[in-house]
Formats: structure tokens, C-alpha cells, sequence
């Protein structure tokens, strides 16, 4: 379980760990039950750093401060996937002319476009919410957002026939989903009481909407899909925590 964990914490962080011995594409998803404990720790250290830089800064600065915090801890991994997905998913090309455009190491217009307006989404979101509600958000959309790619690579078939580096995916299975599913579903409650059921609601449904998107270009999902999951559920995420207190909860 440690060096699942860890393996987790390598794969989602940049945080510098070495894992001394070669691990297999089991092990790797086995390490899947532990991407939303991650997300939750990279949400704390952000709403941390959040609360820090709201004592000397007007909350705007605190709120990109915790942004490019997380892009920075994470390598802008899950962007860089979403911005391959965009390319490809948006090239108007048949499916398999998609997938080889998203291995291009070089971003496209769309990429570019997807990956401006998800930054630009955030900082303003998180502007419309007060104090508490900005670090409760930045907390939970990691959370959730890791959860979303543990559901898609739990419930969907890899896409790639020959291969790539979200293949182990295929071993991920019930158990990684349901661990992720206690976590995300105790911090949203915890957090937000009865309104986090219905944001854990939302969050199933938008993932589910995208992965059947993402099913219908691809025939199935990739590493980058599943990044792009990510930031999906994330900036639904901060919507939906913009649009809570109309529920009165």
C-alpha cells in the first residue's frame, strides 16, 4: 500500500520521490485508488497557501497565487492533457488521425484556447465565492477531479490498440473506483454538508456526459482523456459552488 501510495503521489506530483524497483502496469493501477487522497492533499496545501496569501494580498492575488501553485506542484499535467485532447477532439479528423494528433508533443490552436479559458474560468470562479468558499472549492475540485479520471479508467476501455502510457488503465477496476467514490464523497459532505450531495451528484453526471463525448470521437478513453476529465469536473466544480447557496442548503 506504500508504494502504491507513492507511486500515486509520483505519478500526479512533482514532488521529487524515487521508487527504487520497476513497477508493473497492475501495481501502477492498483495506485489509482490513491489519486483522490492525493488530489485532496494538493487541494489542502493550496487552500493553505490560499489563506497565507489572503493575510498581505487582495483575495484575486491569493486566488491566481493558489492556481499557478497547482499547476507548478502538478507539472500542469492534467492541463497538458486537456489541451491535447482539445487539439484532437477538435481537428474534425477521423478517430485515428485524432488519436495520433494528441501524441503530438506540439499544442494547437485548440489546445492553446482550452487551456487559456480553463485558467481564466478558474480566477474567476473562485473570485465570485467569499473566503471560506474559496478554500473549501480549492480543496474539493482536486478531490473530484481526481476521482473523475479513477471513473473513467474504471468504466472504459482504453483506446489506443497499440499501446500507450495510460494502458495500464485497463487493470483499474472496482476497487480503485470505490475507494476513490468514499473519499470524495466524505470530503464533499464534510465540506458542504447536504449541498455536497448535490455536488457529487452533478459531478457524476458531468462525468458521465464527457466520458460518453469522449467515447463517441475516440471509442474509448486515453491518458489525455482522462486529464482533460479532470479539469472538466474541476472548473464544474467551482461552478457549482458558485450556484450552491441558490439551493439554500
Amino acid at each position: 500500500m506504500e508504494v502504491e501510495f507513492l507511486l500515486a503521489l509520483q505519478f500526479l506530483t512533482k514532488i521529487p520521490i524515487t521508487i527504487d524497483r520497476m513497477e508493473g502496469d497492475k501495481v501502477m493501477a492498483r495506485s489509482m485508488a490513491y489519486f483522490s487522497l492525493v488530489g485532496l492533499l494538493i487541494g489542502g496545501a493550496a487552500a493553505g497557501l490560499h489563506y497565507v496569501l489572503c493575510l498581505g494580498f487582495s483575495p484575486a492575488v491569493a486566488n491566481l497565487g493558489a492556481i499557478i501553485f497547482v499547476i507548478l506542484l502538478t507539472g500542469n499535467l492534467h492541463g497538458d492533457g486537456l489541451m491535447d485532447t482539445a487539439d484532437g477532439i477538435f481537428s474534425g479528423r477521423p478517430k485515428e488521425r485524432m488519436l495520433e494528433i494528441m501524441k503530438d508533443s506540439r499544442v494547437g490552436s485548440h489546445g492553446v484556447m482550452a487551456g487559456v479559458l480553463v485558467v481564466l474560468l478558474r480566477c474567476l470562479l473562485l473570485g465570485e465565492l467569499d473566503q471560506t468558499s474559496q478554500m473549501m472549492a480549492l480543496v474539493l475540485a482536486p478531490t473530484l477531479g481526481r476521482w473523475a479520471q479513477v471513473y473513467g479508467a474504471a468504466r472504459y476501455t482504453y483506446a489506443r490498440s497499440d499501446g500507450g502510457t495510460g494502458s495500464f488503465t485497463a487493470y483499474v477496476g472496482w476497487r480503485e473506483l470505490a475507494v476513490n467514490s468514499i473519499i470524495a464523497v466524505g470530503v464533499g459532505c464534510l465540506l458542504l454538508k447536504m449541498s455536497g450531495v448535490i455536488l457529487l451528484g452533478v459531478s457524476l453526471i458531468g462525468v458521465i456526459l464527457f466520458y460518453g463525448f469522449i467515447k463517441g470521437k475516440l471509442g474509448g478513453i486515453t491518458g489525455d482523456t482522462l486529464g482533460a476529465a479532470n479539469e472538466w469536473i474541476e472548473i464544474l466544480t467551482l461552478m457549482m459552488m458558485v450556484l450552491l447557496p441558490l439551493f439554500k442548503f
